[in-house]
């Protein structure tokens, strides 16, 4: 390594206290177009699967399996393979879970029967799971400190965003290639994100400075970041480790009661968004919608919940989380109730964007709270428990919904039982304390 001329600086002070030059520009744009595809590949399946069964002639209910297996698939990917981002690099992750994902959902295309579509849909979601921390570190890590929040924020609104556009996206497709052609779109596009990734995003400069100090790109990199930086005198200071942390340690005496209720919100809420996200498409055509509108007002659900996030988290900011949660889940409450008397239409259009406000937002707020819920020394288990028990709502949601259509109920009364979970979400929340909060 060449000799230091200048003293050292933190790679921290050049990256916050300097606009934001076009390279870190790209990569945030390049990782939440990622998102994107990763939001509309979540979605395709269960917008597929009407088309599926009819040109299958399986039941639709066989298909509960395959969407579930894309959620198991992301909880390995991001326990297992994310983590290796630290090993290889957060660029290097992000290409080939791209390329992952193109395959498998090219394998997807091609698929003749449900197991092949789990085995496929099991790859996807892996590959999607080592995918979105990595987008997600490398958005942080070229954001400056000021603009973080809301340069990583406005990243993840871009995985709701692709299912959303799912929606509008599939009916033509469907119309004009099939069931197949819409996992043919899903495919290709993750090629191009990571031709585009290759040619213009860089790797992690905090990752290269930690782990290749010696990388002749750290200098290119920095020359379009800071060129009146000396790339030598750039140092990352390693942060402090503390003790490992048991996760027993999460259903001990002192944080037992915290625990418990995070984990029976996150549970009740992604069972809820499972079965709507994996099942209101034949839903809706089993209430009489065409396949257009009923693929374009499944994914209402999802601009409802982006709104019903944004909303939200702004109450949670000014410590308002116990009434905005409850809001929340007593306006899902009521919406899945309403379908029973409200005549299918207009009527349930306004419905499912309330309900995705309700649920969706619901979601987005347990997502940021987990964070806060747990003194530093053990925030990160708190966080990684979070997702993995929540993770079995959302497994649990496409299989149960799969049953309540095999058993011939409506979709007005599918729609009036999940509403049970969200009526005992609001109730939990209500056992919420406020200095829970505090860390």
């Amino acid at each position: 390594m060449l000799e230091r001329t200048t003293p050292a600086i933190e790679l921290g002070e050049i990256i916050d206290h300097r606009p934001m030059a076009w390279v870190q520009i790209w990569v945030a744009v390049l990782c939440a177009a990622a998102l994107f595809i990763d939001g509309y590949d979540i979605q395709v399946m269960a917008l597929a699967v009407p088309s599926l069964a009819h040109t299958l002639g399986r039941p639709e209910s066989s298909f509960g399996v395959a969407l579930s297996a894309v959620v198991i698939g992301i909880t390995f990917g991001a326990g297992v393979l994310g983590p290796l981002g630290d090993r290889f690099g957060r660029k290097t992750m992000m290409i080939a879970a791209m390329i992952v994902i193109a395959v498998a959902t090219g394998g997807t295309a091609l698929s003749t029967d449900v197991p092949e579509f789990v085995v496929w849909r099991l790859l996807t979601g892996a590959a999607l799971g080592a995918g979105l921390p990595n987008c997600a570190a490398l958005t942080s890590e070229y954001a400056p400190v000021a603009r973080r929040s809301l340069v990583v924020g406005l990243m993840n609104i871009a995985s709701p965003l692709g299912a959303f556009s799912a929606g509008f996206i599939a009916p033509p497709v469907l119309d004009a290639f099939g069931w197949r052609g819409a996992f043919v779109i899903g495919g290709a596009a993750p090629l191009v994100i990571a031709a585009l990734v290759t040619m213009v995003v860089p790797e992690s400069l905090k990752f290269m400075i930690v782990r290749r100090s010696t990388d002749p790109r750290i200098g290119l990199i920095l020359r379009r970041i800071a060129p009146d930086v000396d790339p030598t005198a750039v140092q990352v200071t390693p942060p402090a480790h503390p003790p490992r942390s048991s996760p027993l340690k999460l259903i001990g005496a002192e944080l037992r009661g915290r625990t418990l209720l995070l984990w029976a919100l996150l549970t009740l809420n992604m069972f809820n968004l499972y079965v709507l996200v994996s099942w209101l498409p034949a839903m809706l055509q089993r209430s009489g919608w065409d396949m257009a509108a009923a693929l374009r007002g499944a994914v209402l659900i999802q601009g409802g919940g982006i709104f019903g996030g944004v909303l939200m988290s702004l109450f949670l900011d000014r410590g308002a989380t116990r009434g905005a949660l409850l809001i929340g889940f007593c306006i899902a409450t009521l919406c899945l109730l309403g379908f029973s008397v409200v005549p299918s239409g207009p009527g349930w259009v306004a419905l499912l964007l309330l309900l995705g406000a309700g649920v969706s937002g619901c979601q987005l707020s347990l997502n940021a709270l987990s964070a806060a819920y747990y003194p530093p020394a053990i925030k990160a288990t708190g966080v990684s428990w979070a997702l993995l028990i929540g993770g079995i709502g959302s497994t649990l949601g496409p299989i149960a919904g799969a049953a309540m259509i095999a058993r011939g109920l409506s979709t007005p009364h599918i729609l009036a039982l999940l509403a049970i979970p969200a009526l005992m979400s609001a109730a939990t929340v209500g056992l919420m304390r406020r200095e829970w909060q505090a860390h």
